[in-house]
């Protein structure tokens, strides 16, 4: 005996109904199965990275080497590591993704290294091409022993193990005394540079002219040098200082001898006794250099031609006219002479003149 049930939201006898609900139930059930299968099957398909997968098996990776870490061919990223596990037989697995479009020729005999990526010491690893081998596709499980290990960790790990094998007290030593030298070297540094900079800033001429002048020295080179070897030559020949007395070539013994007699007799007798006598009379001598001195100081040159009194009185009358009394105090009243400089004066049509005053 059957239970119908009535529903208000179906038409129809109890027996449609059930029916229909009935079908309805058997749908829902086949179309769960069917997305529990597709995503069963499908999902893994579309998550997978897009590109060749290869499985490289090493015994060892570089540090910083880990999930995500790029991986490079000739500088340029091409693809990443997708899995890093650890084998039963001790050795590391990386799967690579990468990126069939930019991977043209490589084949499954490459070999791998690990190096940094940039000038951060972001760690990669590095694919190094052969021109033997299939080419790569993907599913290929390899085997391969790295190259080296060139990451930014390892290099500083053996760099600092060389540093402290190699840099003793000794050597510490050594190097401070080098750069308290270079310290002592430094002002000559800064002079050259110093030199040379300004002989750039007032170097106006052009090489061309600069060469040719130089080819007007060197031209005469030639015949200097000359006469420099000839002098040499006319010293080393020189019967009185070396030549023997047989006439050959060596140290006459006796020129030397008496000329050494006589630079002794010239500075013990001459200018010892010079000196002997001022220093006896040195509270006599001090005034009177010190008075000399200051009658020399008022008016220097003034036996040259160059300052006399007349001079002296003209400089002091143009620095008290250069001060003139005006509404608001002293101004100082200034000229500037251009008539003297002839590349001044022509393009401005000045001539010689003698200007009678104002403000210029």
């Amino acid at each position: 005996m059957s239970i119908s049930r009535s529903q208000d939201f179906l038409r129809g006898s109890a027996e449609h109904q059930s029916r229909l609900l009935t079908a309805t139930g058997v749908g829902v059930f086949a179309l769960a199965c069917a997305a529990v299968v597709g995503t069963a099957t499908l999902y893994p398909r579309l998550t997978a990275p897009q590109g060749v997968e290869v499985g490289v098996e090493v015994p060892y990776v570089g540090p910083g080497v880990a999930t995500g870490t790029k991986v490079v061919l000739h500088g340029q990223t091409v693809g990443r590591v997708s899995e890093l596990d650890r084998t039963a037989a001790d050795t590391v697995r990386l799967q690579l993704v990468l990126d069939e479009h930019q991977i043209d020729g490589l084949t499954d005999q490459f070999e791998i290294d690990y190096r940094p990526e940039n000038y951060f010491g972001t760690s990669a690893v590095n694919i190094l091409a052969t021109p033997t081998g299939e080419k790569l596709e993907s599913g290929l499980e390899l085997k391969r022993t790295p190259r080296g290990d060139y990451t930014m960790s390892t290099m500083i790990e053996q760099g600092s193990s060389a540093i402290d094998g190699t840099l003793t007290s000794d050597m510490i030593k050594s190097l401070d005394k080098t750069v308290h030298y270079l310290d002592g070297v430094t002002p000559w540094i800064d002079t050259g540079v110093l030199v040379a900079d300004r002989v750039a800033r007032t170097q106006y001429a052009l090489p061309t002219d600069l060469l040719s002048r130089f080819n007007d020295i060197l031209g005469a080179a030639p015949e200097f040098s000359d006469q420099a070897i000839r002098s040499l030559m006319n010293i080393y020949d020189s019967p009185s200082y070396n030549r023997s007395p047989d006439g050959s070539i060596g140290v006459d013994d006796s020129v030397f001898d008496e000329s050494d007699a006589g630079l002794a007799l010239a500075g013990n007798k001459l200018f010892g006794q010079a000196g002997a006598l001022l220093a006896s009379h040195g509270e006599e001598l001090t005034p009177l250099i010190q008075s000399v001195t200051a009658a020399s100081d008022l008016f220097p040159h003034l036996s040259s031609g160059g300052l006399n009194p007349d001079a002296a009185r003209e400089i002091v009358r143009r620095l008290d006219s250069a001060f003139v009394n005006g509404p608001d105090g002293k101004r100082l009243r200034l000229r500037i002479v251009l008539d003297d400089f002839p590349s001044l004066a022509a393009p401005l049509g000045l001539g010689p003149f003698t200007p009678t005053g104002g403000a210029r």
